[in-house]
This record gives C-alpha cells, sequence and structure tokens, in this order.
C-alpha cells in the first residue's frame, strides 16, 4: 500500500513538473504570408491575369447601369420611353448581378485550386519552423479566441522566408 501511495504522488509531482514546463507560443498570418511569399504573389499575378479584364468589363456595365439609373432619375424619359428605360435597368441590374457573382464564384475557385498547393507547403513549412525553433504551439492570428498577442511573438515575415526558401528549393 505505501508502495502505491508513493508512487502515486511520485506521478503527481511528474504531471505537475510536466505542466508547468515552459511553452514556446508563436502567432503567425497565413493571410500575411500568403500575400507577402514569392509563392503567394505568383498566384496572386496569375489570378490578376485570368481575371482583370473581365472585372474591368463588369465595372463597365456597372458604371453603363448608374448612367442609365442617373438619366431615369432626371426624368430625361417620359411615358413609354420612361418604361421601357426602367424595365432595361431592372433586367440589365439582374443580368450584371448574375454575371457577377459568376465571376466571383470562379476567382473563389481559382483561387482555392490555386491555393491548395501553397497552403499544403505552409503547413509543412510551419511545421517544421517550429520544431527548429522550438516552439511548443503556433496558433494563427485569425484564429477564434485570441484576444491578445504579444509583440515578439508573431513568426510571419519568418515564414515567408521560410515559404520562400522551400519554393526555391522545389520542396
Amino acid at each position: 500500500m505505501k508502495k502505491i501511495c508513493l508512487f502515486t504522488i511520485c506521478f503527481v509531482f511528474l504531471l505537475q513538473a510536466a505542466a508547468f514546463a515552459e511553452a514556446k507560443i508563436a502567432v503567425f498570418s497565413t493571410k500575411e504570408v500568403m500575400q507577402e511569399s514569392a509563392y503567394g504573389k505568383e498566384v496572386r499575378t496569375k489570378l490578376d491575369a485570368k481575371f482583370t479584364a473581365r472585372g474591368e468589363q463588369l465595372k463597365k456595365e456597372r458604371e453603363d447601369l448608374e448612367k442609365l439609373k442617373m438619366q431615369i432619375d432626371s426624368n430625361a424619359f417620359q411615358g413609354k420611353v420612361l418604361q421601357d428605360k426602367v424595365t432595361e435597368l431592372r433586367r440589365r441590374g439582374r443580368d450584371w448581378n448574375e454575371d457577377f457573382s459568376v465571376y466571383q464564384k470562379a476567382i473563389q475557385a481559382e483561387q482555392n485550386e490555386l491555393g491548395k498547393p501553397i497552403l499544403k507547403m505552409l503547413e509543412k513549412v510551419v511545421l517544421d519552423y517550429c520544431q527548429s525553433h522550438g516552439y511548443t504551439i503556433a496558433f494563427d492570428k485569425q484564429t477564434p479566441g485570441l484576444a491578445f498577442i504579444a509583440e515578439g511573438l508573431d513568426i510571419s515575415d519568418a515564414l515567408v522566408k521560410e515559404l520562400d526558401k522551400s519554393k526555391k528549393a522545389g520542396k
């Protein structure tokens, strides 16, 4: 019985020692790393090249709709012409909203597709960096519940450099 009590007391003290071991905590911003890394900028350039022209076309269509609305509001039309212009504005507005929604979904799908490899690489970079620098915990800044982050805990800049190195090495 004494051995069991002694063993239990030792076990409790060992658990307390492990619980009070110093934890080294880091935070990073996935968004910042994605935006600032060369790999992330490469992805952004591909997206811009693919979607800029359509975005400009949608912007021009929106401006045309606003001009038509201003003409209608200024009483530039009367009677049947006014009714036709209002109907045209509504139709073109619906069409624009649908086109814009499709455009946004296409961008989102492409971002997800192009972002998968970089996120996978970033996950490995975070793991390797934290293990090699002795971090016990790393949180993304956007994690719900992080109310305060002390200065000096953010490793985002270091992760940008590590991700760039990893991309160049082709890992």
